[in-house]
């Protein structure tokens, strides 16, 4: 008998472990087969209920879709160019259409600038009757027809503009504009071509009908009445900062007074706020904006708070005191964007501090800015304005320009 050689032996040990091994490889394959169709199905599930929803109720995307983490929505915009070359710029403010930026020059010819989106000066204006040393542009605001108003810190008035410069007529009271004073001197509205404007240093308004000679009257008293801050709220109100001796505080021209005949301009004013630095007290308040719930933000400049008051302008809270992050120097502009987020330019900090105001209590969000001359950095900015767009409008006085930041 032929005993075989150790070549010639079958190994029948090792062919079952390789079929083990295989039947447990295939087990795993199905089951990471199984996975993923599992998984797409319920993206197939999740992208049918998606467009379900459209079809029976359309919405924009991000009301169907499910709000990001906090850590994705809050975030600082970035620096994207600086308008240069302006006289110390104070006041800042942009079209309904965001294709025109006006700013005011506070050295200088004081003028109101505009310039396009890109940058590139438009045209330079001004109130009729003044020159460079008997005005003051100082706030800007513009209405959702375009009409730019101008608080003139020097005359003590609010300048209207149409959208391309072009004077319309001037708040120079509580209650009185230069066509309604026309108005009661001459008997009837002024006709088209009429020129006036109101002479702070004589306290005359000065008027001429078309073909007829210049007439002098003395003005109304208007007493009560140093405007500074402007900002229209969403309804189309209005908010001026006042700064009248022992009264700082918030006026609320109603839209409905501004919308109509200002030749029969009788505003039912609204207002809040005494001078001081108590609670419900102001001192120097240079802007005001309201949220979404009604509540007004006053930013208290001297106080180095910004003031809180509910919709029935009761006294509720201050932002800004204290020694943390969150903490104010000097703030004057501020801009309430979406989501409810407050903007509030520090002048003395060289920086702009967001909070969420949108809960109970605000929570401080993030800064951006820094003092210098480079871009992105402040030398006393003052106001700001944000479009709906995201793009971020500040002016930054002692560097000469309006800085554009964009979220």
């Amino acid at each position: 008998m032929t005993i075989p050689t150790p070549e010639e032996t079958t190994p029948i040990e090792p062919d079952v472990e390789e079929i083990i091994s295989q039947q447990v490889k295939d087990e795993r394959k199905r089951r990471w087969l199984l996975a993923l169709l599992i998984l797409l199905l319920l993206l197939i599930c999740c992208v049918g209920i998606l467009f379900y929803r459209y079809i029976t109720r359309p919405q924009p995307l991000p009301e169907i879709l499910p709000e990001p983490i906090a850590e994705q929505i809050y975030y600082p915009p970035t620096f994207k160019f600086a308008i240069t070359g302006i006289e110390q710029p104070l006041g800042v403010g942009v079209s309904p259409d965001g294709q025109r930026i006006y700013t005011t020059e506070t050295s200088g010819e004081r003028l109101i600038k505009m310039y396009d989106r890109d940058g590139n000066l438009i045209l330079s204006f001004a109130p009729p009757g003044t020159t460079s040393s008997n005005r003051i542009p100082s706030y800007i605001a513009v209405d959702a027809n375009g009409r730019v108003f101008v608080s003139d810190n020097y005359n003590n008035v609010i300048n209207i503009f149409d959208a391309d410069g072009k004077f319309i007529d001037s708040i120079i009271g509580r209650d009185m504009t230069l066509s309604k004073f026309v108005t009661r001197e001459t008997g009837s509205p002024p006709p088209p071509g009429t020129e006036f404007f109101y002479d702070n240093i004589n306290k005359v308004v000065v008027y001429q009908l078309p073909d007829e000679e210049m007439q002098v009257a003395h003005a109304p008293e208007n007493e009560g009445w140093l405007p500074l801050g402007l900002r229209f709220d969403p309804a189309g109100n209005l908010l001026v900062t006042n700064l009248e001796g022992g009264k700082h505080g918030v006026v609320v021209i109603p839209a409905e007074s501004l919308n109509g005949s200002l030749t029969e301009y009788a505003p039912q004013l609204k207002e809040f706020g005494a001078q001081g630095d108590g609670d419900g007290e102001l001192s120097f308040p240079n802007s005001a904006v309201t949220s979404s719930q009604g509540n007004f933000y006053v930013s208290d400049g001297n106080n180095s708070r910004v003031s809180v008051w509910s919709p029935g302008m009761q006294y509720q809270s201050v932002i800004g005191k204290g020694t943390a992050d969150s903490a104010l120097s000097l703030p004057r502009g501020v801009w309430m964007s979406g989501k409810d987020h407050l903007h509030i330019v520090d002048t003395v900090g060289q920086v702009v501090k967001v909070f969420d105001v949108s809960g109970a209590e605000p929570v401080f969000l993030y800064s951006f800015g820094e003092l210098g001359n480079e871009q992105g950095q402040f030398n006393f900015p003052s106001d700001i304005y944000i479009d709906d767009s995201g793009r971020v409008y500040i002016t930054d006085r002692e560097n000469g320009q309006v800085q554009i930041w964009s979220y």
